[in-house]
């Protein structure tokens, strides 16, 4: 099938979405967010969230799914909620409950975007007869009364380790954690760095004279290119990997140097490119380690950022440090140089890094020598 403006069913991985791929109206809605240049995560999250969706009533005719009524939707999202019960004694029938972990309520509500913009798409297009979505959308109120939405609204803030908790966390990975996990963290923390960011990150994105990273807008959430300025500390500990065990690494393989950044050191893929979960192993290995659960990749990005306002840096320089994408309007008057960020940023935050440094000095370079 290719619809009228030019999408073709090659451009989609259907084996993926097996359901979707065989049911015309979700195909179509898939395929349309391609015309409208959604992201390719994007598009895979919202495909796969909606096959999931639409197994559900696999048994049933495709009406029941086209003309889903509000206790529909918030039954199944209540099945997400207790996603690794088998009961299914609070069901309708026309619902099959899933096995597995429990789902978190952020990615519970991605679900419930995908399909509010799914059911959207219905409604425009005429497939659907009820001109009502039934997945209910939240309102906040503004002098009228606020309505709930299917999900309520998040009102956990991230963790931010207190300051010795966190002199903790910096003396292990220091001392206790591979010359490769220990840049990896560091990196990540020095940069702000979402893991699709630090995973993806090239030799060619590292510019050792200016200590910068280029992340690129394919690697970005935000889908926008930026660079971000490196500490001495996020840059010595890159640096020892780079030129020791990777260098090495390479060589042992016969691999390009100009490859990824971080490579996989297991037996059973040595030299190949990390995943964005294999950085989720390695945080998870330091959480047990250190017996903190609330600990998880994203707690360096809030906690470089936390510290970065604590230190007092514009909360534009941090917008444009971080990648937001809601900085469209101030990107437009703001037209600041990666060297000179990185100089405020380095400014500010001399002081907190200074402990960090001598950590790592003293781990690296026990001798007096050079140590890189």
């Amino acid at each position: 099938m290719n619809d009228d403006r030019g999408v073709s069913d090659t451009e989609v991985r259907w084996e993926l979405y097996p359901v979707v791929g065989v049911t015309e109206p979700a195909r179509a809605f898939i395929l349309r967010l391609h015309q409208l240049s959604r992201r390719p995560k994007t598009v895979d999250a919202y495909a796969r969230n909606l096959d999931r969706f639409l197994a559900c009533f696999r048994d049933k005719p495709s009406e029941r799914w086209l003309e889903a009524d509000e206790g529909d939707i918030l039954a199944y999202v209540a099945d997400l909620r207790r996603h690794g019960l088998r009961s299914s004694r609070e069901l309708p029938d026309k619902v099959v409950p899933f096995s597995g972990s429990r789902l978190a309520d952020a990615t519970i509500a991605q679900y419930v975007v995908a399909l509010r913009q799914f059911y959207d798409f219905l409604i425009r297009t005429r497939l659907r007869r009820d001109q009502v979505n039934p997945v209910p959308r939240g309102r906040r109120g503004y002098g009228n009364k606020p309505e709930r939405g299917a999900l309520p609204p998040p009102r956990r803030l991230p963790w931010i380790a207190p300051a010795d908790i966190w002199e903790r966390i910096v003396l292990h990975v220091v001392t206790q954690e591979t010359a490769r996990n220990r840049a990896m963290i560091l990196v990540a923390y020095d940069g702000a760095l979402r893991r699709e960011e630090l995973v993806g990150l090239r030799d060619v994105d590292y510019d050792r004279s200016r200590a910068l990273l280029h992340v690129r807008a394919a690697t970005s959430k935000s889908g926008r290119d930026r660079w971000v300025p490196l500490s001495p500390i996020g840059q010595r500990a890159l640096d020892s990997y780079l030129e020791r065990p990777r260098r090495a690494l390479v060589a042992a393989l016969g691999q390009d140097e100009g490859g990824p950044l971080f490579l996989s050191e297991s037996t059973r893929n040595p030299g190949q490119p990390l995943v964005p979960g294999a950085f989720n192993d390695v945080i998870a290995a330091l959480r047990t380690t250190l017996g903190l659960p609330q600990l998880h990749p994203h707690t360096f990005r809030h906690q470089r950022l936390t510290a970065l306002k604590a230190a007092g840096v514009p909360l534009e320089d941090i917008a444009l440090f971080a990648g937001h994408a809601s900085t469209e309007t101030t990107r437009l008057y703001l037209h600041l140089a990666p060297l000179e960020l990185g100089a405020r940023i380095r400014a500010a935050t001399r002081a907190m890094d200074a402990a960090l440094q001598r950590l790592l000095d003293d781990h690296l370079n026990p001798g007096g020598g050079d140590g890189r």
